[in-house]
């Protein structure tokens, strides 16, 4: 991929990151812990991963799975991990649970991702952490919740979709339920939610001394997130047409067109006055009257515009409304978003050392930016923490030596690139 061209952007910077100080112990693996994480160390927070020191992936699968292309190369475990240290512990060694209880009468947030009841079994749960320190927000984040039928069953993005209603919607008139190649369910109904949960949480204690545990189910999070079908259910007292409402794929003024080159144009033009300015400019101001409709007439209607944008390649159409303002885009790819996406331009799009893109937390805001680091080494940090801590070299060397913690255990070049 070639460079990222950035144009200068808006200057932001002068203060420290607002999670300045800050530190929170991160247990979490896969996706939606470690991005939550990530998005709290991007905002300024020192963040500490917990790794398994009794497994050579630390514990956590996407480093496991680093040499498969399919699952990033290990790229997809570096971006939701830069940037933050690295304790490897056996957490079955009763040394190992009194070295987290040490570790947390600093920490702010802990944050954790298995299934209820193995906290609580490592002898690390909420009661046991925030007797030794009262303030701490402890955020459980797991598929379904502490509580209910469903708290000890398996799942992952696709299943809290599939039983939010949100995968039965998500599809094309024509089709059946799509797997989407962003993880909802993980990133905004778990990681999203946990993160404003964390941050609410985190204000509260700071202001008033208080300490949290808070509950946050993905099923919860994803089913939270279907305000529109909602709204249509709770006005007919049926459940929506999937693929055929006004902006789910019914109606031609919110619509995804193919080009004659077998690309894609999106027209988002709700209001009024942007679909007629549409209708202006592919010569056919007579549809600006059945551009809202559902149903046979929406169908017409969006076969007629359809054969129309069919007749021009995408780069035509980029073109002829490059300077209109009636929300018309062309569908990128992710490459060409990264090369002159609107993002570029605002400075939203980071590189590391190796000049590849990385996506921190995209709102700018009166401070510094971290740097784009590296995920760490399994136990790259567990000396230097535990001498933090009170240990002495002698005492730290006979805990590595009987397996209660790892130090600096290498991983596969794949996964590891500093």
């Amino acid at each position: 991929m070639p460079p990222i061209s950035h144009s200068s952007a808006p200057l932001v910077g002068g203060l420290p990151p607002p999670l300045t100080g800050v530190r929170v112990l991160d247990f979490s693996r896969l996706l939606p812990g470690p991005y939550c994480s990530q998005i709290l160390a991007d905002l300024g927070a020192e963040v500490i991963r917990v790794d398994d020191a009794t497994r050579s992936d630390g514990g956590d699968l996407m480093r496991e799975q680093a040499d498969l292309e399919g699952f990033g190369g290990g790229q997809f475990f570096d971006l939701v991990n830069r940037g933050k240290k690295s304790i490897a512990l056996n957490l079955r060694d009763p040394r190992a649970v009194a070295i987290v209880k040490r570790l947390v009468i600093d920490m702010d947030v802990v944050l954790e991702g298995f299934r209820p009841g193995v906290m609580q079994r490592l002898g690390v749960g909420y009661e046991t952490l925030a007797a030794v320190r009262p303030t701490l927000v402890f955020c459980a984040l797991s598929g379904y919740g502490q509580t209910g039928p469903y708290r000890d069953k398996a799942g992952h993005d696709l299943n809290y979709q599939a039983l939010s209603g949100a995968l039965y919607h998500n599809r094309t008139k024509d089709g059946g339920p799509s797997i989407g190649a962003i993880q909802t369910a993980d990133l905004a109904g778990g990681a999203l939610t946990a993160a404003t949960a964390i941050l609410a949480a985190l204000l509260d204690s700071k202001l008033n001394g208080r300490g949290r545990f808070l509950d946050v189910a993905m099923a919860d999070g994803i089913l939270a997130l279907n305000a529109y079908a909602l709204s249509l259910l709770n006005l007919r007292r049926e459940e929506p047409t999937a693929g055929a409402e006004l902006i789910t794929g019914g109606a031609a003024c919110y619509q995804i067109y193919m080009t004659q080159d077998k690309r894609h144009l999106a027209v988002g033009a709700l209001e009024q006055k942007f679909w007629q300015r549409f209708c202006q400019i592919i010569g056919r101001p007579d549809l600006s009257e059945r551009g809202h409709v559902c149903g046979e007439e929406g169908r017409a209607a969006i076969a007629e515009v359809s054969a129309l944008i069919a007749a021009r390649p995408l780069e035509q159409w980029r073109e002829i409304f490059k300077d209109e303002d009636c929300c018309v885009s062309p569908v990128m790819t992710l490459h060409e978003s990264l090369q002159h996406g609107p993002s570029v331009s605002r400075g939203t799009i980071a590189l590391n050392s190796e000049a590849q893109p990385a996506l921190p937390f995209p709102v700018l805001m009166a401070a510094s930016s971290p740097p784009v680091a590296f995920s760490p080494a399994i136990g790259a940090d567990t000396e230097p923490l535990l001498l933090a801590k009170g240990y002495t070299a002698a005492e730290i060397a006979d805990l590595i030596a009987e397996g209660v913690v790892v130090s600096h255990q290498p991983v596969s070049e794949s996964s590891r690139r500093r």
